[in-house]
């Protein structure tokens, strides 16, 4: 009997790596490629995409040659560009410093017809580490006929589309000119976060990210049946169309991609291989020697869609579903209220989803949107979220006043003048406002502005009323000397803890670990 002491494994991570992984198919628009190097940051190992480069793909036995273009980080050639089977290709790469790569040759496979395809909803569907349990999901299964006359080898992923609720959560702010404006020193807001609409109609795109991978060398020319061929995890209770892509690919990327499965799926065990970075079938052309990783792959693609019903489960999702929070009419919040973000087309989201993909959905056609069913178009509506009809609009500004946070345009928001006794109905009527801020007396921790709050100055008996009665403060530091007196800080030094915030910025002037 012996006891052995476990010793955490050293990795040696190595920054800078080029990863090329390429994809050349028999579909219109998927022929892609990505570029990324390797970088470690903030104790993290990460890729980050390298754009700008120069990428060809080669007919190696006609020495056609087609450019790609980048998007997003994603090379394309373009949404109608396709292979043909029995066709040989390899790529070509070359970064903004001048360094070249370039792929071996492979031969693309023929598509194999898949006969069903359906889907099985699973509680325990696989292992995560993240959740450190089994998560759920829908395990996507088919049926095909393997073809005799060689063997196969197959690779399976998806692209899956649901609507999306929101197009932009901003937490501790609000949306104005398309980004988040944070709201975290408003002392009368009291919201976590809000949520915003998209603008139309509007779908999320996931893809798989895990490999499934199958041979048929113990089913060459047989009727395959209920073959696990995704794994879609239980992340919300919408409705879920999934574009099963089955690839036929050459034995050698099914290795490649058998070798990442196994080295993703066993990393824990006792017969786990060795954590390493697995080379693909990429090399540099004028440095031999460097080190280059991923893969280029040929492969004759089938798709197949299946859309998943989700809204009549019981059963617990993944995620964490933010409850709609808009923006209302009385927020504490800059006018003018926003209510909508729009669809931006990215790899992970898109407005333009094809016609027969929308009738999943029980979308039959294009109709202009009208949100609130008011029966005013929301490209005409003055207040799209809230049903006017009338349009009212008292000060002419193009926002509804249902919508208005300042109906009468007189720079006060409506809680503002609710809370001071002013009208937000009448322009003349406008709260006492001593500094001209827009941020009425009574509510205004500053009236004069002075840099001094109303306590500061009641407490050193200056006028908060008068910019030019100003406390005593020695040191300049935003802190009266009476105050500093109060909180034991040095009145003749601005950073009494010494730890780079002067003392009325610092919420703990007396620990330089606080601040």
């Amino acid at each position: 009997m012996a006891c052995i002491d476990p010793i955490p494994p050293e990795f040696d991570f190595k920054e800078d790596i080029v990863i090329i992984n390429a994809l050349a198919s028999t579909v219109p628009g998927a022929t892609n490629v990505t570029v990324e190097k390797t970088t470690f940051e903030y104790g993290l190992y990460k890729t980050k995409s390298v754009l700008g480069c120069e990428i060809e793909l080669v007919n190696t036995e006609t020495l056609e040659r087609f450019l790609f273009t980048e998007t997003d980080g994603l090379y394309v050639v373009g949404d109608q560009f396709k292979i043909q089977p029995g066709s040989k290709w390899e790529i070509e790469v070359t970064l903004p410093d001048g360094t070249r790569y370039m792929s071996t040759s492979e031969r693309t496979s023929y598509p194999v017809s898949i006969g069903a395809i359906y889907s099985q909803f699973n509680p325990e569907m696989a292992y995560d580490e993240g959740y450190a349990d089994y998560i759920s999901g829908d395990e996507i299964k088919i049926d095909f006929q393997d073809p005799p006359e060689e063997k196969n080898f197959y690779l399976f992923q998806y692209r899956a589309y649901q609507e999306e609720l929101y197009c932009k959560i901003c937490y501790e702010g609000v949306l104005r000119n398309g980004e988040c404006l944070s709201q975290s020193d408003n002392p009368l807001l009291t919201k976590d976060y809000y949520t915003y609409l998209c603008d139309q109609r509007c779908w999320k795109i996931t893809y798989n990210d895990n490999i499934i991978v199958f041979d048929d060398e113990f089913t060459n020319g047989k009727s395959i049946s209920n073959l696990l061929a995704a794994q879609i995890p239980y992340v919300s209770k919408q409705d879920i169309l999934v574009e099963l892509v089955m690839l036929n690919i050459s034995e050698d990327s099914y290795k490649y991609y058998k070798s990442i499965k196994d080295l993703v799926d066993n990393n824990s065990g006792l017969n786990a291989p060795l954590p390493t970075a697995l080379v693909g079938n990429f090399y540099s052309i004028t440095n031999p020697e460097a080190t280059v990783l991923g893969r280029f792959t040929t492969a004759a693609a089938v798709f197949e869609p299946i859309f998943i019903e989700r809204n009549s489960r019981s059963a617990q999702t993944l995620g964490i579903l933010e409850l709609p929070e808009p923006e209302l009419l009385g927020d504490p919040i800059p006018n003018p209220l926003t209510y909508e973000s729009p669809c931006e087309e990215s790899l992970y989201r898109t407005a333009s989803l094809d016609t027969e993909k929308k009738k999943y959905f029980g979308l039959l056609e294009n109709a202009a949107p009208d949100l609130d069913q008011d029966g005013v178009l929301d490209e005409e509506d003055n207040c799209i979220s809230i049903f006017n009809p009338d349009q009212a609009d008292l000060d002419n500004d193009g926002i509804g006043d249902l919508c208005d946070n300042d109906k009468d345009g007189d720079g006060y928001i409506k809680i503002y003048e609710s809370s001071c006794d002013s009208s937000d109905a009448d322009v003349n009527n406008i709260p006492l406002d001593t500094d001209k801020d827009f941020i009425p007396d009574c509510l205004d921790l500053d009236d004069d502005n002075d840099g001094y709050s109303d306590e500061y100055e009641e407490a050193a008996e200056t006028d908060p009323l008068d910019l030019d009665s100003v406390p005593l403060d020695t040191d300049q530091d935003g802190l009266p000397d009476v105050i500093e007196r109060r909180r034991r800080t040095d009145p003749n030094n601005p950073d009494t803890d010494g730890d780079g915030i002067r003392d009325g910025d610092d919420n703990h002037p007396r620990d330089p670990n606080r601040s």
